[in-house]
Formats: structure tokens, C-alpha cells, sequence
């Protein structure tokens, strides 16, 4: 019944095989009785060493009465001991942990302590090595092993480690603790001396001698000393000879007043000292020493005061402006610098020794003359020795105050500090979400987050959007009350609600004021959105990334498959743990508690699992957009939704097989039994094969077309890489025209063919650079694309072959030497070069690219591939090679955030990471990726404190979605035919 309760909330799981029995069984009952041995080793190692620090400890004392030892010695002797119960214990953990005894000794050993064993253990450990002798023959290594079988189903094996305990360590441990209870008893009975004998070495250098008294002498204060008026004073008193048993102290007034006199008993330190203390010292003393029955006595000291105040601790009270809400608050005030908003009354509290008069209190403000307030008592509310100052914080300053006493007499010091007054500052307000202007998908739903805080209230905020101009209908968020520093708006802005369409701007600004009777109000700038259709964000989106970063959302669902599957590994081990331990502990009651809330926590565990397992298979059933980026995407959605089906089975079967465990333990024992552990443990381990089997069959039908489409995109980027190559060249070539017919260049034409030649220049570095890129992505493809690859390392060839690099360096050479004419007859060179590679519009042995996608997804892996092809053309995401660092060169380049500069970013789409296919590429490694195009359905974080500006200026140009579709128009179509044109290399 205690079970059914404690698996009430979760009655819906499974268990496993159990662990495979050991090899070896007399090897690990020997090492189970050389731990023991090892253990009763050191303990009695550890119990013989302190036995003989606790007869080492009366012999030291005894010492120290015979030979009267001074401090050293005795903090020596300490320390020594000390060295010695550290250095045990040390070496006692170090045989228990490090040392252990070879099996060879540990057989011997229980073999001499149990006759009956014979040398079963060694004969034993002798076969067993000879069944691992690789130079003997099958036969002889089968017949020893049988043989080891033989002689090990004859043994108790759990009897072994037994036999390896110390048989005299009960011995040892009484001996230790009749030693330790005699000493105790020694400390106990033996009176002050033993107690102060004890005292004297616990605290080496304290003063701990016996009592006598024959001559008593005020050693403190000296002669001469002046008390201040109102302290405490502590008077001590010595003896020697024979020291006294008690001290009386007699304060005697010393003006004649005839006031009684103050006897105080004075303590004994135990050096043969004696204190008393006075408090609150008011007036002249004569004091006296003295025994209570008066045989013996000081001299008598006279005791003089200082009537001088002096200034005691002081606190400050600070009362905010009652618009702030804030309460007032008391501190000590040290006469440090303080701080006080503008309006607060402060209230100084200065206390000295000596009762007070009239005082003041002046406040240096720069040029204005000092200001001065009272500085006095007010009783009968404040004691006579505190005065009472008070001031509204207006003007920062330097604070001083003077302290007279009822006589008229100044306090020696005049403390001061400083006074610094603020300002209730301006309310901050910022638009958190979205960061930037953004073009946003039409019928996707804005989170629109502002933040606002202010140093003490705001009062209210209001928010705007007005689409098209025409401003929406948003009551402000106004606040009661006091205490409102920070506030967050989270406004979701429906597209489809208000009917937003394609083309729309959406502006958004948003204002706060603050609690101030002078009120303060503070606006944000204002954030744009254009509304665009989803296949235009599409487009927009394929020119700022590729498949590598499509792939990060793919690698990011089968990483959450994969941590399912260790989480069911974990549990697998948990129920077979709990399966072993309730058949080694059956009846023992201790265990059985922690094995029932064991094996709850598993089974929630197990429950919590499942949870998360369909939860996980409702989001690969629901994976991607309706019109996603590329159109293969659509065939990896059915494969997601396959293995979607296939959780839901397991959990459905990993379920049904916990209940069929469940109903047959329905008379089970309040605790689980080791069937019932093994019964979920198989259940667990048969839910691990199956989420194992859907693991490899994603990767297989998901994550490596993607790994292969990834590197088929590198290719196809190096190719039109080449193609803006190809254009810069002729650009390049073309201005250079204008100064090759120039017999004499001036001054600015060599400026500017200097320009064109740092131009050129950097062009034989990009030729080399996507020579190796394209032998490097060929080498990457080569497998899973012959053709395609075979068609870079072409290009990659005739770059290499017509000396492109070097061409382009000989005319940047001739530029920047303003050589115009050679300079322009080889950069003209170069560029007839570089389209001498085209045939009919398409790069030498281009390969058919078209082909290979077809082949990689409709027939390798039964995807149509639809118009991916063109889809992926538009990518102007070039990645750097592994170790070059940074962004390649290219319109866009690697993308760190959701907008790359100069580009507005996209909302209502997904959000794109890279993950290994991407850092693979890259050359990243295992990192974490960094986003690609985030939208806002990546998680938003909510800070704890908005992290705004007081005013927010940023202005953002946002071109609209159709220049930036004609913008890439041109490209995608010249590209696209090109690339899909069979033509002779």
C-alpha cells in the first residue's frame, strides 16, 4: 500500500535486463576481503597511535609541574601532538584509500585464518591466470577454466571478506577508550589544578598560575592617568609572594562631597592579576586594592578627569520627499559623505560624554555665506548628552558641526562632512522587442516589449502604433500609488487582427512620466515595420543564408531526441541499480525506505520522460512552416513526422508495459521487490532500443541529405562567386580604360589608377582564394556528388592554369607603378580570361547541379526536390574556410545576429542557428552556433531589470521588400540559367 501511495501520481512506466554476473568471482571476493583488510589496517593503526598520544598528555603535564615550563615549550608540545594525530589520520586514509594488498597475499591470508580453505584461493588464482596465457593451448585453457568453475562452485564467496577483518581491533578500540575515560575522569575530579594544568596548554601563552597573595600593587592605570568624563575604565591589580584567594576594589570620592564609596570585587585572571571595571566615571577617585577581610591592600592612586567633550557615535535620519513613497531611514553616521534627493529633511543625532549646551551647525555652500542652524538637547524627548540638528536638502555642501558642553566648554574637534544633493532624474524608456526596424511577415502577431523605470515612480506610460499614419486606439498604463520604478509593456501586435497587409509600415514610439510634482516625461525614437508577404520573406531570407544554416533547427530537434535518449539510459541504470540493491538487502528495514523513495524518484523520472517524449513528437509532427524556406524541406517534415509516430509508439508500448508490471505486484510488500525493479528496468531498457533505432533513422533520413545538400551549396556558391568575380574584373578593366590612352598622367589620375590598382589587387587575392575554396568544397562533396565536384576542381584548374592570380598582380603592379596603358591591356587580359571560362553563359565543366540535387533527394532519399535549385541560388552566404577566420567576402557575408548590416532584420519567420553541419563548415568546430535570421520565435528573454536608455535615437533606413527583391532578380534568373544550361567545358 505504501508503494501504490508514493506511485499514485505517476502509476504509467517500465524496468530492464539484469546486469551481466562477473567474470571473475574469487578475483573480486579477494578484492572485497582486501578492502576490509586494508581498512582494519588502518584502523588499527590509527586506534594503537592515539592510545599513545592519550599516555603522551599526563606524562607532559607531569613535566610541566616538575619542571614549570615556559610558553614555548608547552605550544611545542601541542603542536607536536597535534602533528602526530593529523600524520595518523593522514596515513590511515592514505592505507585505506591507496594501499591495497595483492590477491596472491590476500588468498594466503584467509587461507591461514580458515584451515577449511586449504589452498583452494591460490590453486584458484593460479588457474585463472593460466586460462588468460595466450601461449598456452585451447585445450589447457579450457580445461582450467573448467577447472576454476569447479573450485569456485565449492566456495562461499561471501565468507571471504569476513575472514579478512583484524581479529584484535575490538581489543585495540577498548583499550583507547578505557584510556580516553580515565583521562576524563583525570580532568573531571582532579580539581582547579589539573583544570588550570590544562588550561595551560590548551592556551600556551595565557596566564594560568596557582593562587597565592602577599603584596597587591595597581598596575593599571599608571600614576598620573586622566580618565575622560563619562568612560569606562578597567583597574587591574597584581599580586606576589603568596597570592591572594580575592581582590576588593574601594572607589573613594576624591572632592570632599562625601558621597559613599563604590567597593567592586575584582576578578582573578589566574597570573596572579586582578579587574575591575568602572563605568561611567563622573567625577575625581581615589581608589584602593585591598583583600575582603582587609590584610593586605594597595596604595591608594588618585584619579583625575577630563572635562573636555568629545564627540560619541551620531546617526542620521534621511525622510525622502513624501511623493517618493520611500520611508525614512536611520543609519550611524560616521561623518562620511551622504546623499539626500533633493526635498528630504535630514536629521542629525550627535551624542558626546559630557551633557550638552548650545551648539551649531553650518552648511558651506561655495560663494553664499555659510548657513547655520541650531545645534542643541531637546529634552525631555532626547537624553541631555545628544543634540539635535535638522535641515531640507536643497543645496549640496560642506557640513560642520560645534559641540558645547553645559559649561561652555567646545568639544576638541569640530567633525564635518559632505552634504551631496541629486536630482529626481528623468524617466528611461526603450523599446526591448522588436530591437530594430524589421520587416515582418504578413498575419504574424509582434511581440511588442517596452521597458520603463525611473529612480523613485513612474507615473504612467503610454504606447502608439499607427499604421499607415492612422494611430490605434491604446489606453495608457497609469500606476497608483507609490513604488512603481520599473514597469514592462508586452503588447502582442497582431497582423492579421488589424488587417495589416503587404506594403503597410507600422510605426511604434512609446512615452513615460514619472511621480514627480514637477512631472518629467521621456519618448523613445520611433521603430518601423514593413509588412511583407511570406514569400517575399522567403526570398529575402534565402539571400542571407543557406542549407547549412536551414540545418541548425533540424540538428537542434534530433539534439533533443538524443538527450532523451541519455535521460532513458540514466533511468535504465537507476532501475537496475535498485534492482540489485533490493536483492542484496531483502530484509533490511534501513534500506528499504531508501529503496522505495529511490524507486519513486525513477519512476517519476521515467513518467516525467514520456511527458517530454511526446511532447517532443508533437513538435516533430508539427515542424516547419506551410511554405518553407527551401521546397525540399517538405519531404524532411513527412521524415520528422514518420519518426513523430514512431516516440508515440514506444511511449504507448513503454506504457502499457509498466501497467502489465503494475497489476502483477498489485500483493506486492510496501517496498519495491528486485522483480518489480527488474520488470521497469526491462521496460526502460526496450524504450531505449526503440528511441536508439528512431535516433539512427532521422540521422540517416534527415541530417545527412542535409550534410550532403550543405556541401552540394558550397559548390554552388563558389560558382557564382566566380561569376561577381568575373563582373568586378570587367568594372575593373573598364575604368581603367579611361587612363590607358593618357600619354601624361597628372596627379589625379595617378591617385585614382592607384585606387583602381589596390582594387586589382585585392582581386588576385579573392582568384586565390576561391581556387582553394573550390578545391576544398570538392573534396568535401566528393563523395556524395562526383559530378558536381569533378566540375569545381575544373574551375578550380582553369583558374590555376591561365594564371589568373598572377595576372591580376602584374596589373595591379603596373597600376600602382601608373604604368596606365600595361596596367589596362592585363587587366583586360585577365577579365577575357576569366569569360573565355564561359561557354553559352555557363562556367567550364559546371557539372549539372540540377542533377545531382535530383539524385540526392528524389531518388537517394524519395524527396522531390521542387524548385530548391533556384531556391538556392539566391544564397549570398559565403562562409570562410576552416582556420581563415571571419567572414568570406560576399553580399552579406556570415551573419552573427537576425539583421547583418545594412539590413533590416526579419520577424515571423523561424529562427536559424548554426549547428555542426554549419560549424563543420566553418571550420567552428562543436561550439555553440550563433543565430542566423532570428525571428521572434526564438525564446525572448524577460530581464529582471530592463537594461534602458533615457532616450533612444536610433533610426533605421528599411528598404522595402520589393527593391530588395528586384535588387536580386537579375542574379537568381542569370544565375539560374546558367547553372541549369548543359555546355561544353
Amino acid at each position: 500500500m505504501v508503494l501504490s501511495q508514493a506511485l499514485g501520481p505517476y502509476l504509467m512506466i517500465r524496468p530492464m535486463n539484469p546486469p551481466a554476473q562477473t567474470t571473475r568471482p574469487v578475483r573480486d571476493a579477494l578484492r572485497a576481503a582486501a578492502a576490509v583488510h586494508t581498512r582494519h589496517l588502518a584502523a588499527r593503526f590509527l586506534l594503537r597511535t592515539l592510545l599513545a598520544v592519550l599516555l603522551a598528555i599526563p606524562a607532559l603535564m607531569l613535566a610541566d609541574v616538575l619542571f614549570q615550563l615556559r610558553e614555548i615549550p608547552r605550544l611545542l608540545m601541542v603542536l607536536g601532538l597535534l602533528a602526530v594525530v593529523i600524520g595518523v589520520f593522514l596515513a590511515s586514509f592514505f592505507i585505506v584509500v591507496c594501499v591495497r594488498p595483492p590477491a596472491l597475499r590476500i588468498a594466503r591470508l584467509l587461507e591461514s585464518r580458515n584451515p577449511e580453505l586449504g589452498s583452494r584461493l591460490v590453486n584458484i588464482l593460479q588457474l585463472e591466470n593460466e586460462c588468460d596465457n595466450t601461449s598456452a593451448g585451447p585445450l589447457t585453457r579450457d580445461l582450467a577454466r573448467h577447472a576454476v568453475d569447479a573450485a569456485v562452485d565449492g566456495l562461499d564467496l561471501k565468507a571471504l571478506p569476513p575472514l579478512a577483518r583484524e581479529p584484535r581491533l575490538r581489543l585495540h578500540a577498548r583499550n583507547l577508550a578505557i584510556a580516553a575515560t580515565v583521562l576524563a575522569i583525570i580532568t573531571i575530579f582532579g580539581g582547579t589544578h589539573v583544570r588550570n594544568e590544562w588550561a595551560r596548554f590548551l592556551d600556551p601563552f595565557g596566564d594560568h598560575p596557582p593562587f597565592s597573595l602577599t603584596r597587591i600593587d595597581i598596575s593599571q592605570p599608571e600614576a598620573g592617568f586622566l580618565a575622560t568624563y563619562g568612560d569606562s575604565l578597567t583597574i587591574e591589580a597584581r599580586t606576589s609572594g603568596h597570592r591572594a584567594g580575592a581582590l576588593v576594589l574601594t572607589a573613594e570620592p576624591a572632592d570632599g562631597s562625601g558621597a559613599p564609596a563604590l567597593v567592586l570585587p575584582m576578578a582573578a585572571r589566574g597570573d596572579g592579576s586582578f579587574l575591575a571595571r568602572l563605568d561611567n566615571i563622573t567625577r575625581p577617585m581615589v581608589l584602593t586594592a585591598h583583600t575582603p577581610d582587609h590584610s593586605a591592600r594597595s596604595r591608594r592612586m588618585p584619579l583625575d578627569l577630563i572635562l573636555t567633550p568629545r564627540v560619541g557615535p551620531a546617526r542620521v535620519t534621511i525622510a525622502p520627499p513624501e511623493y517618493t513613497g520611500l520611508p525614512a531611514r536611520e543609519m550611524p553616521y560616521r561623518f562620511a559623505a551622504i546623499q539626500a534627493l533633493e526635498g528630504s529633511d535630514i536629521h542629525f543625532h550627535l551624542t558626546s560624554n559630557r551633557p550638552l549646551g548650545h551648539g551649531d551647525t553650518t552648511l558651506e555652500t561655495g560663494d553664499d555665506p555659510p548657513a547655520s542652524m541650531p545645534l542643541a538637547p531637546q529634552p525631555p524627548d532626547f537624553p541631555e548628552t545628544t543634540a539635535i540638528t535638522t535641515l531640507t536638502a536643497a543645496t549640496s555642501g560642506r557640513l560642520t558641526f560645534h559641540l558645547v558642553d553645559e559649561a561652555g566648554n567646545p568639544a576638541a574637534e569640530s567633525p564635518s562632512s559632505l552634504l551631496t544633493v541629486t536630482r529626481d532624474q528623468p524617466p528611461a524608456i526603450a523599446i526591448s522587442e522588436p530591437a530594430q526596424d524589421a520587416l515582418v511577415v504578413e498575419g504574424f502577431a509582434v511581440p511588442l516589449i517596452i521597458d520603463a523605470t525611473d529612480d523613485y515612480g513612474l507615473r504612467s506610460m503610454r504606447l502608439h502604433i499607427a499604421v499607415n499614419g492612422e494611430f490605434l486606439d491604446i489606453e495608457p498604463v497609469t500606476f497608483d500609488g507609490h513604488g512603481t520604478r520599473r514597469h514592462r509593456i508586452e503588447h502582442p501586435l497582431d497582423f492579421a487582427t488589424h488587417n495589416i497587409k503587404p506594403g503597410d509600415t507600422v510605426t511604434i514610439f512609446a512615452e513615460a512620466v514619472d511621480t514627480r510634482p514637477d512631472p518629467q516625461i521621456t519618448r523613445t525614437s520611433s521603430r518601423r515595420l514593413n509588412a511583407i508577404s511570406e514569400e517575399e520573406y522567403n526570398e529575402h531570407l534565402r539571400t542571407q543564408s543557406d542549407v547549412a544554416a536551414i540545418a541548425g533547427k533540424y540538428e537542434e530537434i534530433i539534439r533533443k531526441l538524443e538527450a532523451a535518449i541519455a535521460e532513458q539510459e540514466r533511468i535504465e541504470q537507476r532501475f537496475a541499480d535498485l534492482a540489485r540493491q533490493a536483492g542484496n538487502h531483502p530484509d533490511d528495514d534501513a534500506a528499504k525506505d531508501d529503496i522505495l523513495r529511490e524507486f519513486s524518484h525513477a519512476f517519476a523520472a521515467q513518467h516525467e520522460l514520456n511527458q517530454r517524449l511526446e511532447n517532443l513528437a508533437t513538435e516533430m509532427e508539427e515542424f516547419g512552416r506551410e511554405n518553407p524556406v527551401y521546397d525540399f524541406e517538405h519531404g524532411l517534415n513527412e521524415k520528422l513526422a514518420e519518426q513523430a509516430e514512431a516516440i508515440r509508439d514506444s511511449v504507448r508500448d513503454q506504457r502499457a508495459a509498466i501497467d502489465a508490471a503494475i497489476d502483477e505486484s498489485t500483493d506486492a510488500p510496501a517496498t519495491p521487490t528486485a522483480e518489480m525493479a527488474e520488470a521497469m528496468r526491462d521496460a526502460a531498457a526496450q524504450q531505449l532500443e526503440r528511441l536508439a533505432g528512431s535516433n539512427e533513422q532521422a540521422e540517416q533520413d534527415v541530417i545527412q541529405p542535409l550534410r550532403d545538400l550543405a556541401h552540394l551549396h558550397e559548390l554552388m556558391k563558389d560558382f557564382e562567386r566566380f561569376r561577381q568575380l568575373t563582373e568586378q574584373q570587367a568594372e575593373l578593366a573598364g575604368q581603367s580604360r579611361a587612363y590607358a590612352g593618357k600619354p601624361d598622367l597628372n596627379a589625379e589620375d595617378r591617385l585614382a589608377l592607384r585606387d583602381i590598382g589596390a582594387a586589382q589587387r585585392q582581386m588576385a587575392q579573392s582568384l586565390e582564394n576561391l581556387a582553394r575554396r573550390l578545391q576544398h568544397n570538392a573534396e568535401a562533396a566528393e563523395e556524395a556528388f562526383p559530378e558536381a565536384a569533378s566540375s569545381a576542381r575544373q574551375l578550380a584548374n582553369a583558374i590555376d592554369a591561365a594564371g589568373m592570380p598572377g595576372l591580376a598582380r602584374d596589373a595591379a603592379a603596373d597600376m600602382l607603378g601608373a604604368r596606365a596603358a600595361d596596367g589596362h591591356g592585363r587587366a583586360e587580359r585577365l577579365h577575357q580570361a576569366m569569360e573565355d571560362l564561359f561557354e553559352d553563359g555557363t562556367p567550364p565543366g559546371h557539372g549539372d547541379f540540377a542533377n545531382a540535387l535530383d539524385g540526392a533527394l528524389r531518388l537517394q532519399r524519395g524527396i522531390n526536390p521542387g524548385d530548391s535549385l533556384r531556391q538556392m541560388m539566391l544564397s549570398r552566404l559565403f562562409r570562410p574556410l576552416p582556420g581563415e577566420g571571419g567572414a568570406a567576402a560576399g553580399a552579406g557575408g556570415h551573419m552573427a545576429s537576425s539583421a547583418t548590416d545594412g539590413n533590416p532584420m526579419l520577424l515571423g519567420g523561424e529562427s536559424l542557428m548554426d549547428g555542426p553541419i554549419a560549424q563543420s563548415l566553418s571550420g567552428t568546430g562543436d561550439g555553440a552556433g550563433q543565430g542566423l535570421a532570428a525571428g521572434p520565435t526564438a525564446a525572448i528573454d524577460r530581464p529582471d531589470i530592463a537594461a534602458v536608455d533615457s532616450e533612444s535615437a536610433r533610426r533605421t533606413d528599411t528598404p522595402s521588400a520589393s527593391t530588395l527583391l528586384m535588387q536580386y532578380e537579375d542574379i537568381a534568373d542569370a544565375y539560374f540559367r546558367r547553372l541549369t544550361t548543359r555546355g561544353n567545358p
